[in-house]
């Protein structure tokens, strides 16, 4: 075989080996895709569960019961709370942006979007909400207040 022949065959073979690495690579892609989807679903797990074990505090559960009978609550009491919707109002916000960017698919956002509608059901986190607002992103604020006028 001479070098011209060589040089044919490779010219030849060049193309293929292109779109073979190029295959690969958006397989690779979109399996790097799905992790990361993976991972964002799974530290939206991980914040939800924090979020629902610290509302297991004995003072928040004492605080909650307080606020189901309509009792008024201490500074600390009102400041604990504040402090603990607030966490929850950010996780909501997070929740937000991950399906904004596709990170979740639209029937994950709608479980979430349904069970947040449940909190702004309370007048307490509705007194919150106005008072915390305005430190949230413009699209969030309008999210909140679009699932406010459905209740």
């Amino acid at each position: 075989m001479n070098f011209e022949t060589i040089i044919i065959i490779l010219q030849t073979v060049g193309p293929f080996t292109v779109l073979v690495t190029v295959y690969f690579l958006v397989t690779e892609l979109k399996e790097q895709n799905r992790v990361a989807r993976a991972n964002a679903r799974q530290n939206i797990a991980d914040s939800h569960q924090k979020l629902t074990l610290a509302g297991l505090n004995k003072r928040l559960i004492e605080i909650k019961v307080k606020l189901r009978k309509g009792e008024e609550l201490t500074e600390e009491e009102d400041a604990a709370y504040l402090t603990h919707f607030s966490a929850i109002l950010r996780a909501r916000q997070s929740q937000h942006y991950q399906y904004t960017i596709g990170m979740l698919d639209e029937s994950e956002w709608s479980a979430m979007l349904s069970s947040f509608r449940t909190l702004l059901k309370d007048q307490k986190n509705l007194e919150i909400w106005t008072w915390v607002s305005p430190t949230f992103p413009e699209d969030f604020v309008e999210l909140v207040e679009k699932e406010r006028m459905k209740i």
